[in-house]
């Protein structure tokens, strides 16, 4: 027996077609009502009642790559004092990969960036626990081929900071001369380089970026960091020297050459806990 269904009245949403006049009006309706919201939200973030929010794309061209280096044991204990960390932030293990050992590890990240900030940028980061003892990023050294702003020296003045893939390989180079840092990926020299997933703690570090003097981006982010395509590349497909003071803390050889096939898309509330650092 065959039953007809009628559309529930009471569901104009279910029911009605898009017309091209109700899409005018809508797009109208949209630019309107958002426009108010945004002049609204720049009149609070101004009186401090709101944190602002703005973009920031880590590009998928050129990859992002993360090379993580094990920190040495004979740096550990004076790392804190070399770092002038907060008292409340110490050191603290992590997993990289989510089959991973937690770990004392330093992570340099290579990519290009554009919303917040623009051009490439460099950023070697250490993981601290926070007052809860959760991993947190710590960026102990940034640095950008634009001129561009962080909560340490306000301006971030532009260097030498070069990442690009030519064909089958990423070259980067990061400052001159004596305290340079160079790399050369060759992606050729594993092409079925395998897919890794990260470990939860190592995708929610992200949540909070703290800077040398104790003030924290908060970062929000899509599922391009939780669900990221990420390939591990093995130790021979990299070429690497590095002469920047970050070498003498580490051990020479990374313990995980990471590279992005996608871009990451984030929201991130700038200096978020400024108001509440005494």
């Amino acid at each position: 027996m065959s039953r007809h269904v009628r559309p529930a009245t009471g569901s104009p949403a279910l029911t009605k077609p898009l017309t091209r006049r109700g899409r005018r009006g809508r797009t109208f309706l949209k630019r309107y009502l958002y426009a108010q919201l945004a002049l609204r939200h720049a009149a609070m973030i101004a009186l401090g009642k709101e944190e602002p929010l703005v973009g920031f794309t880590v590009e998928a061209d050129p990859p992002s790559v993360y090379l993580v280096y094990r920190i040495r044991q004979d740096a550990l204990e004076t790392l804190p004092d070399l770092l002038r960390l907060p008292d409340r932030l110490r050191p603290t293990p992590i997993r990289c990969l989510a089959d991973d050992a937690p770990e004392y590890l330093m992570a340099l990240n290579l990519y290009r960036v554009s919303g917040l900030a623009k051009g490439i940028r460099a950023e070697w980061s250490i993981f601290v626990g926070d007052e809860h003892d959760v991993p947190r990023y710590f960026v102990i050294d940034a640095r950008s081929s634009e001129t561009s702003m962080d909560p340490v020296d306000i301006i971030t003045r532009a260097t030498t900071v070069e990442h690009e893939r030519r064909g089958e390989t990423i070259v980067s180079r990061v400052g001159d001369g004596a305290e340079a840092f160079r790399s050369t990926i060759d992606l050729a020299a594993e092409p079925d380089a395998p897919l890794v997933v990260p470990s939860s703690e190592w995708a929610a570090a992200n949540d909070f970026i703290y800077w040398g003097n104790g003030i924290c981006d908060r970062t929000y982010y899509d599922a391009g960091m939780h669900d990221s395509r990420m390939r591990r590349v093995g130790a021979d497909a990299l070429d690497q020297s590095d002469s920047t003071p970050w070498a003498a803390i580490v051990e020479p050889d990374p313990v995980h050459v990471l590279v992005f096939e996608h871009a990451i898309e984030l929201v991130i509330s700038p200096w978020e806990n400024l108001g509440r650092l005494g």
